[in-house]
């Protein structure tokens, strides 16, 4: 008797799951069995690129991709498909069947974004460099850049070294350190410049 109680309470869920699809699910399934049907009776041109302009005997219907009725059954007409920068495509329509095509549009040549930077691109200097100046001005980059670092790192151990033993003559270090640091930065900064004046200036 248990069993048979659970079995139709399983039974009453399923039924019940079954019920609500119905109710829910069902209405959406018309609704776009109801859309497909009604798109049967359209029209469509599609074309690549989209969104190019259709005339339908030089009046604008639309852009694609376009889904349309014709306005009156007058054949035979004459499709126009237009983008900007794109040769125009036209198709004789002699029957009032339904009209499907997609068009694949080709570049006009004209009116098309050209890119400057490959246009103009070179990989190579247009003038010789000057091989001297600028191996100099990179010795000098690097070697400032190297000492400015070293002689900085000393003026901070000398701090600390002051900070922990309290020796005045870390102090007067510091500062002979700190002094030829900064020559450094100023060498580092001047040498740079002119590396970037006889590579890409000169």
């Amino acid at each position: 008797m248990k069993c048979c109680i659970v079995l139709q309470a399983g039974m009453l869920k399923r039924n019940f799951k079954i019920l609500v699809f119905a109710l829910f699910l069902s209405p959406a399934i018309l609704h776009a069995q109801e859309i497909d049907s009604a798109l049967i009776n359209y029209n469509l041109i599609d074309s690549y690129p989209q969104n190019a302009a259709v005339y339908v005997n030089d009046e604008l219907t639309g852009n694609t991709p376009l889904y349309f009725m014709w306005s009156d059954s007058t054949f035979p007409k004459t499709l126009r498909i237009k983008y900007k920068g794109y040769i125009e495509e036209s198709e004789t329509v002699n029957s009032s069947g339904i009209f499907s095509k997609k068009y694949i549009l080709k570049p006009s040549g004209r009116n098309l974004l050209i890119n400057p930077v490959k246009a103009d691109k070179n990989t190579h200097f247009e003038t010789k460099r000057k091989v001297f100046p600028i191996v100099l001005s990179s010795l000098v980059t690097a070697g400032s850049g190297i000492a400015a670092f070293y002689f900085k790192s000393e003026a901070s151990k000398n701090q600390k070294n002051f900070d922990i033993y309290g020796d005045p003559a870390e102090l007067d270090k510091k500062k002979d350190n700190n002094l030829i640091g900064n020559i450094s930065i100023v060498a580092l900064q001047l040498g740079f410049g002119a590396l970037m004046y006889f590579l890409f200036l000169d």
